[in-house]
Formats: C-alpha cells, sequence, structure tokens
C-alpha cells in the first residue's frame, strides 16, 4: 500500500497539470504528460497485480469487488505495457532493438490516444488507490509508521534552479561550437596539414 500511495501521489500531480486552469490547450504538456501517466498507469497495474495476490483474506476481497468498475476501464486498454515498454521507457526500440514506430505500435496494441481518455485512467488508478487506503488505513498507517523510522534525507545533488542550468547550458553549448568550429576549419584545410604536428 506504501508503493501504491506513492503512485497515486505521482498521477494526482500529473493529472493536476493537465486539468488546471488554461492547461487544456497546451498540446506539449499535454502529449508529455499524458505519457507519463501511461507509464505510472503501468506501475499502477504491477503494484496492483501484488495487492490482489492477498485476496484470500476478506476485507481485501470486498475491496477488490469494490474497485473492480474502474480496474475493468483500466484494463480494457490491454495495450498499455506494451507502449509503455516499446515507445514511453526504451526509446522506440522493440525488445529485440529493431526501431519501433509508434503508428505501427498503436495500431496493433489497444491504448487511449485521446489526452481525455488517458486523464479518466488517472483518476480512476488515484480513485482506486484513495477507496484502497480508506478501507485498509489500519494497514497502511502502520506500514509507513515503520517506514518512517528507516527513513534518510536524500542529499541534494545536482543544480536548484534554472538560472543555475541555463548558465552551464550556455557554457556547454559555447564549447560545442568552439569543437564544431575547430573541427570545420581542420576539415577545411589540405590533408596534409591536418595531421602534421
Amino acid at each position: 500500500m506504501l508503493l501504491l500511495t506513492g503512485v497515486k501521489s505521482q498521477l494526482e500531480a500529473a493529472v493536476k497539470s493537465l486539468t488546471g486552469k488554461d492547461r487544456g490547450e497546451d498540446e506539449d504538456l499535454q502529449w508529455t504528460v499524458s505519457n507519463h501517466i501511461q507509464i505510472l498507469l503501468c506501475s499502477f497495474l504491477d503494484e496492483w497485480k501484488i495487492f490482489q495476490s492477498l485476496g484470500k483474506d476478506t476485507a481485501i476481497r470486498d475491496t477488490l469487488e469494490i474497485t473492480s468498475p474502474a480496474l475493468r476501464r483500466i484494463r480494457s486498454w490491454t495495450g498499455l505495457t506494451r507502449i509503455r515498454s516499446t515507445l514511453l521507457a526504451h526509446g522506440q526500440r522493440k525488445i529485440d532493438g529493431k526501431p519501433a514506430w509508434t503508428w505501427d505500435v498503436f495500431n496493433s496494441n489497444k491504448s487511449p490516444t485521446a489526452y481525455g481518455e488517458t486523464i479518466l485512467l488517472g483518476q480512476l488508478a488515484i480513485l482506486v488507490i484513495r477507496e484502497t487506503l480508506k478501507r485498509h488505513y489500519g494497514d497502511y498507517h502502520h506500514a509507513a509508521q515503520r517506514l518512517s523510522q528507516l527513513y534518510i534525507p536524500i542529499k541534494g545533488q545536482g543544480l536548484r534552479t534554472v538560472g543555475e542550468a541555463n548558465a552551464v547550458l550556455n557554457s556547454i553549448r559555447a564549447e560545442m561550437s568552439e569543437i564544431a568550429e575547430r573541427i570545420s576549419c581542420l576539415n577545411n584545410e589540405p590533408a596534409k596539414k591536418r595531421y602534421l604536428p
């Protein structure tokens, strides 16, 4: 349940970013966040399988039954894992390393191509996790307390601001330009001079 809660937090942030004021018109944002939601949906389904494996318990069986309409809708998109694995997580490559063309993958797998459907699926996963946490709050609370005793703060690494990132980007861009110019000059010189000390 702790891992489901982590997925829920990520899904809530992603869905909120698409349903907020004036954000529904930004197609780049829709595309990027919808892709992220589809990855999170696959993580949710993986964790849900583990939760389902505990279905011998009556309370868990009841939760599985209550949440089944939402799960049925999510699972009706049988190509989610294939889209995630081929297009989103592995740089448009098949398992054998050959390129996977977006149109082929979508046309041969059942996966949402519309941003509204993806938002719905994300909202359904959130609904399922909330219901599960509500029904099994004692177990969740106990696990969260144990986890909090193990918590170690994450050390900050990398740049903290966009301004710092832009400064490094400009520096690297200038360095690349210098290298490109040097290579261009070498390529324009006669071959004999190119290799002289």
